[in-house]
């Protein structure tokens, strides 16, 4: 028993005499007053500078250029500009240093000068691409956004904020908008067009009956089409009963207009040959006048005024004119007769006759006087005048009047016979057309058919749904929720308008709150002065003894813990100031600051241990690497950022880093406990402890030779320390 209480007489010796001599050195009070204050201005000034980055007491100084080119828009007759809207309510907003220019070459001017973070850049047919759905052709108006990404690397994460944010407000109102818009419209929705004041389903139910009663119609009418294609296929076969008739009949009707055509060719050649006989006869006949009248005259000339003489010669003369007479009527004969021609021939028989008479009262008269004879002979020749010009005036109405017509006639009667002809002809090639017309008929009538039957079915199954459509209307119009919206719509439309434009509310409840960013970059900042606390210990203290202070038989051991005692207070000084400073001065939330001081006090005494121990066992070396256990931590530890967004090789490493034992202990006692996690995490640490008792006790021996030709090379340098 005396002996371990004279080996541990040998640890306060060492202690107690590196104590006297920094209290009686007022360059080392300094010195310790130094390090023991530094750590904690680390932790201090690091929470205090990332206290509240993203509120809005922050954001506001950064700046963020807006130019709006949004030409606006027109509906029927209001101007809108949208652009000129998202500036204003932009300017009431506060959480942002939004500055306002007039072109987005100022705003992106400004952005790449570093005058400003980010810019955002509202298109110029922003208003107009915004309503573009109202046209049919639809185009989503666009906000350029630009930002600064030299200038900071979280200002860019912040302001990024900012687009979305605006984005979504815009997106928001409209969407409000419209909603509220549509639903303005409740009184068309709750209730129906004629006034009276009914409920909307009941007008659907109304429209559905009579969409049922015109399928029922519709069905009806299908059935009588149906049934005239029935009745129209037995008509087309009766056609075509009649069609083969008609064959016939055409051929027949052909063939007499051929003959037609034929008399009338002869016809008209007859009255050629007609009419040049009856003008021959009729100049034959004016002749025989002419000759008559000479004979008449003979008669007085050459025959004596014996009675029996000129008795004889009248005779002859009257013979010759019955004989002419006869010879006209027969000419006149084969002569259409109209009024005029009539008219014409009888007169002309009366000349006739009359002269027939005067030459029997000449034959009379032969034996009376001359005075006689001669006004009977006058007389002659007057009638004999009288007849020529009958007969020339029939002639003339005869070429002027009858043959014309006969003429005309034939020409028509021919152009008949051909129109006739061609008729036919036509009627014939129609009536096949028309034939093999019914005889596609049968088929595109049972094709028809088909399609109506298929339609009926379509709409008799039509007509079923819309039964169940109407049953579903009624279930609907009874139903109370339906009703509740319906008096809600009437009520407050603007309320939906609301709900449509966000349907949904994001209740935040935060686990283990954080009251500021500070307090939530406590733990890693206090951590990371700690260890920094105990990396200046061993870097401007000696871990290993120049002088013996009396001791006897001093142990590697001995030596170990007699001098870090010193550093165990210099560090748990350090930390109860950084702790204080971090709760009282900067005001850091903490829900258990006693657990708080309790974790950092235990990791000082695991981090002051562990670098002693690597300065102990391997001098400058382990100095060095301390530094880059510390590198590597405030990189990998997840002091700033969560590990899992970290490099693979870092994520790796966390379970192996004090930093994050130590830390996590904090977070409890800073935002709350969570079972037995607080003294897990701190029983974790104490495997560095081991650790650095292994360097500390056992690999500093083998050492300590190597590090003597170490510090002798560096004095040689008269630079290094």
């Amino acid at each position: 028993m005396k002996r371990r209480t004279n080996k541990m007489r040998n640890i306060i010796r060492i202690f107690t005499s590196d104590a006297k001599r920094l209290a009686t050195n007022v360059v080392a009070v300094v010195m310790i007053i130094g390090l023991t204050v530094i750590p904690s201005l680390y932790a201090w000034f690091n929470i205090m500078s990332n206290w509240d980055p993203y509120g809005e007491a922050s954001t506001a100084n950064l700046n963020v250029v807006v130019a709006s080119c949004d030409q606006g828009t027109e509906i029927e007759g209001v101007e809108l500009n949208i652009g000129n809207m998202v500036v204003s309510n932009l300017k009431e907003n506060k959480t942002i240093g939004w500055v306002f220019v007039d072109s987005e070459e100022e705003a992106v001017d400004g952005v790449q000068s570093g005058d400003y973070y980010a810019a955002l850049v509202i298109d110029e047919s922003f208003s107009e691409d915004l309503i573009s759905f109202l046209g049919g052709d639809i185009e989503n108006p666009k906000i350029t956004y630009y930002e600064n990404e030299k200038k900071n690397a979280i200002a860019p994460k912040i302001t990024g904020k900012v687009k979305t944010t605006v984005q979504e407000e815009i997106n928001s109102a409209f969407v409000s908008t419209m909603a509220q818009a549509l639903l303005s419209m409740s009184e068309y929705v709750v209730t129906d067009n004629s006034g009276n004041g009914g409920n909307f389903t009941n007008a659907v139910r109304d429209k559905l009956d009579d969409m049922d009663a015109d399928l029922n119609t519709y069905i009806t009418i299908v059935d009588s089409y149906i049934a005239i294609i029935d009745s129209a296929n037995s008509l087309m076969d009766a056609t075509n009963a009649v069609t083969d008739q008609l064959d016939s009949i055409m051929e027949t009707g052909r063939s007499m207009a051929n003959s037609a055509d034929a008399a009338a060719d002869a016809a008209d050649g007859s009255i050629d040959t007609v009419s040049d006989m009856v003008t021959v006869n009729l100049d034959d006949v004016l002749k025989q006048i002419d000759n008559m009248a000479d004979a008449v005259d003979d008669v007085f000339d050459k025959v004596d005024n014996t009675s029996n003489g000129m008795s004889d010669q009248i005779d002859s003369i009257k013979l010759a004119v019955e004989a002419l007479q006869t010879s006209f009527n027969s000419a006149m004969e084969n002569v259409n007769m109209n009024s005029t021609i009539t008219q014409q021939k009888d007169a002309v028989n009366a000349d006739f006759d009359k002269i027939e008479a005067d030459l029997d009262n000449l034959k009379a008269a032969s034996d009376k006087t001359s005075a006689d004879s001669n006004a009977i002979s006058q007389s002659l020749h007057a009638d004999f005048d009288t007849c020529k010009k009958s007969v020339e005036a029939l002639r003339t109405t005869y070429k002027d009047t009858v043959d014309p017509q006969l003429n005309s006639t034939m020409n028509s009667i021919q152009s008949s016979i051909s129109e006739i002809q061609k008729i036919l002809n036509y009627s014939s090639d129609s009536i096949k057309d028309v034939s093999s017309a019914l005889d596609s008929y049968p088929d595109m009538m049972s094709f028809g058919k088909d399609k109506l039957v298929a339609t009926r079915d379509d709409a008799i199954e039509m007509e079923g749904k819309l039964q169940d459509l109407i049953a579903d209307m009624d279930d609907i119009e009874s139903n109370d929720q339906y009703n509740i919206l319906m008096s809600l719509i009437e009520s407050d439309p603007d309320l939906i308008a609301d709900f449509i434009s966000s349907p949904v509310n994001l209740d935040q409840e935060p686990i283990y709150a954080m009251a500021n960013n500070g307090s939530a970059t406590a733990p890693f900042y206090v951590i990371l002065s700690i260890w920094f606390g105990a990396l200046i210990l061993i870097a401007i203290m000696h871990t290993g003894l120049k002088t013996n202070p009396g001791c006897r038989n001093l142990r590697n051991w001995q030596k170990f813990f007699g001098r870090y005692i010193v550093f165990y207070l210099m560090g748990q000084l350090q930390t109860i100031i950084t702790v204080l400073g971090c709760i009282l001065y900067v005001g850091i939330q903490c829900d258990h600051p006693l657990m708080f001081w309790f974790a950092a006090s235990f990791t000082s005494f695991t981090f002051t241990i562990f670098m002693y121990s690597l300065a102990y066992a391997f001098g400058n070396v382990g100095e060095a690497a301390a530094v880059v256990l510390m590198v590597i931590q405030v990189a990998g530890s997840g002091g700033t950022f969560p590990v899992e967004v970290l490099p693979k090789v870092f994520q790796y490493l966390y379970k192996y880093m004090p930093f994050a034992h130590g830390m996590n202990a904090l977070r409890e006692a800073i935002a709350g406990m969570h079972g037995n996690d607080y003294w897990m995490y701190l029983t974790e640490m104490t495997a560095y402890i081991g650790v650095a008792l292994l360097f500390g006790l056992v690999i500093s021996i083998p050492c300590k030779k190597l590090n003597e030709k170490i510090e002798e090379s560096k004095e040689r340098t008269d630079l290094l320390v």
